[in-house]
């Protein structure tokens, strides 16, 4: 067992053989096997997702969950995935979903340096913006390709991507705090 190899390595550099350490790198494989199996169960679902409604983004709450949970690295890897995943599924040219995310994350930090970014209320306003914004992009993005876009503005759309975006929002940050963020509380020692 590769793990098992590991540990052993680490408990031979360590010098201490303290059982508090071998509980902690334990307890740590198990939280990396947790995060990479809900990240993996949250991208194969988004995928499924957008099997059933096409031109929706289902990964943006994903980032923002990451983002708002302060796993900066693990939102890079998984932004970089999730952007190669839309860009490849659309028949727009290359960068929509760049110039979207950059967008994402711009207005999120712009916006979370005067508010507190766990709100509901800030979180619908954002998403708001984040579904005018889709629709902004993909007009314009298709008007440069020539790709007969219609210069209409539908509300329809941006409303569903709206609500889209705030339910799993709330599905995803409730989860993911719930099943992955939830540690022991340890109590003060007194002073007597």
């Amino acid at each position: 067992m590769v793990s098992s190899g590991i540990f052993q390595k680490v408990m031979t550099l360590s010098n201490t053989g303290e059982p508090g350490f071998q509980q902690a790198f334990h307890k740590r494989e198990g939280v990396l096997f947790k995060h990479i199996a809900f990240w993996a169960a949250f991208t194969i679902l988004g995928i499924w997702g957008q099997y059933f409604m096409p031109g929706m983004d289902f990964f943006s709450p994903g980032l923002v969950v990451l983002v708002q949970s302060g796993y900066y690295s693990t939102a890079l890897w998984m932004g970089l995935l999730w952007m190669l995943l839309l860009e490849g599924s659309g028949n727009l040219a290359f960068g929509t979903v760049i110039l979207y995310y950059s967008g994402l994350l711009a207005a999120y930090f712009s916006a979370s340096a005067f508010f507190e970014a766990k709100n509901l209320l800030f979180m619908a306003i954002l998403y708001l913006f984040l579904s005018v914004l889709k629709k902004v992009l993909i007009q314009v993005m298709a008007g440069m390709q020539g790709l007969g876009q219609s210069v209409d503005f539908a509300l329809e759309p941006v409303l569903v991507q709206f609500v889209l975006y705030f339910l799993l929002w709330c599905i995803t940050f409730y989860v993911f705090h719930k099943c992955l963020m939830h540690e022991p509380v340890r109590g003060k020692k007194s002073a007597a």
